[in-house]
């Protein structure tokens, strides 16, 4: 059984990946890749922090992957379709593949919030952006009509 100390785990710091104009800057969202380091294939697991005034991502939801999230330390806000509700410690969220409800989540605290989120990887898995022109498909971002956003180098 590989065990991994939670610091031998790289940290990344929170860079937006999204495509011009959707991009959310850095700094907000740092996380450690827990499941990538210990080789799982089936679905992932990360360490996340969100620090105060920052939100984890963009309004969103996915066609084929579950993601389940619990809370370790901290408060955050988790917007679900304009629907505000606060969580904390021991407090989960489930998110079925397939459809609304688009949610993020916001630090609306002065402290750092910390979880763990899961979710299934799947092939074909492509995720929606309500109100945007934005979809992640399996090649990469993409406008509704499947154009893709120029890529980074």
């Amino acid at each position: 059984m590989p065990i991994h100390r939670r610091d031998s785990v790289p940290l990344t710091e929170g860079t937006s990946s999204y495509p011009a104009p959707f991009d959310q800057g850095d700094g907000h969202l740092a996380w450690r890749a827990l499941g990538d380091a210990g080789g799982l294939t089936q679905f992932g697991v990360a360490l996340e922090t969100i620090r105060p005034g920052g939100v984890s991502s963009q309004m969103h939801w996915e066609s084929a992957e579950d993601e389940f999230l619990y809370m370790l330390e901290g408060e955050i806000t988790v917007i679900e379709d304009g629907v505000e509700t606060v969580i904390g410690p021991g407090d989960c969220c489930t998110w079925p593949a397939g459809g609304p409800p688009a949610h993020t989540l916001r630090n609306h605290t002065g402290s750092p919030a910390t979880y763990l989120i899961m979710g299934s990887r799947r092939d074909g898995n492509v995720t929606v952006y309500p109100g945007l022109d934005l979809l992640h498909l399996p090649r990469g971002y993409a406008r509704r009509d499947g154009t893709p956003y120029p890529q980074d180098t």
